[in-house]
């Protein structure tokens, strides 16, 4: 199997900015609104000081846990931005987040390239699937989507993404539930699935309170993906950014599993500031077997 190493370096057109980064912070403009959240990984200084004063709002971790956001300024409570050709509902939640991670746009393009190339009845599963981009760039891209998270609270922010871009029409299933419960069950259902889209947590909680931790069930996860594929994807999308999952180990991850010819595409995620810089974002890797072209 062949391999291709690059970083991902995406632009989103003005709707979501990343300004600066710096002192474990990163100051984002999302929409019209300019905010301040924390960064673990930035422990550089701050390159444009002055920008960081006159900001909307700002989320502060607790030391004991969780956080909040501080408001300096009125901002709506949840608003939409346009990324590629979807309309994408941006929300200030208690953890911080804000229903995108910017850092997956060239992913998103790739996935609705690969989901192309399947056929309409053909489908792909999107696990620990958060607001559902990548399932509206499957729906886009022509073929069937299972949707599956274990928040209900995701999946239906997912389902109104999914009816603002017009795609709520398509062939797709809306899953809350366990991930590991919901795999061994589509096995015993004799389930087939020609792709697979994940960027498992370093820890979780499933729909009923089990925990998911990465080191312990990605095995286990990536075993039961294959048994729904005969070991034959056509393709895969993995991403992580749990400390030690570089991009070379998740291509070891999968090149032991996959009994098909195809490509590995290695990348270190990341997303440009307004300086130039890249901000580090996560490990990238992506199989494609040669049935598809990317």
């Amino acid at each position: 199997m062949k391999t291709v190493k690059k970083t991902e370096t995406p632009s989103l057109d003005g709707s979501y900015v990343l300004i600066d980064s710096g002192d474990f912070r990163k100051l984002e403009q999302i929409g019209p609104y300019t905010i301040i959240r924390p960064s673990p990984v930035s422990a550089w200084p701050a390159t444009k000081p002055n920008l960081w004063k006159n900001v909307h709002g700002e989320y502060v971790r607790s030391d004991k846990g969780g956080g909040a956001w501080t408001w300096n300024k009125k901002v709506d409570e949840e608003f939409y931005i346009q990324i590629l050709e979807y309309s994408i509902k941006i929300k200030f939640t208690p953890f911080g987040h804000l229903g995108i991670f910017a850092e997956q746009l060239e992913n998103w393009k790739k996935i609705q390239k690969l989901s192309a190339g399947l056929k309409k009845e053909e489908e792909v599963l999107n696990l620990f699937a958060y607001s559902g981009i990548s399932t509206l760039a499957v729906l886009d891209g022509g073929a069937s989507a299972c949707h599956l998270d274990s928040s209900k609270g995701m999946v239906d922010w997912a389902r109104d993404n999914a009816t603002a871009s017009g795609l709520a029409d398509k062939k797709v299933r809306w899953m809350v539930e366990d991930v590991l419960k919901f795999l061994k069950r589509e096995i015993k259902r004799g389930k087939d699935y020609r792709g697979f889209i994940l960027d498992p947590p370093t820890f979780g909680r499933g729909a009923s309170g089990e925990v998911f931790k990465i080191e312990k069930d990605l095995p286990e996860l990536m075993d039961l993906l294959m048994q729904l594929c005969d070991n034959k994807p056509d393709f895969i999308v993995l991403t992580c950014h749990s400390t030690g999952f570089s991009p070379l180990a998740l291509q070891r991850i999968l090149e032991g599993r996959i009994r098909n010819k195809g490509r590995f595409h290695l990348g270190e995620l990341s997303i440009p500031e307004e300086s130039g810089r890249l901000y580090p974002a996560g490990s990238n890797c992506i199989y494609v077997s040669e049935r598809l072209s990317l």
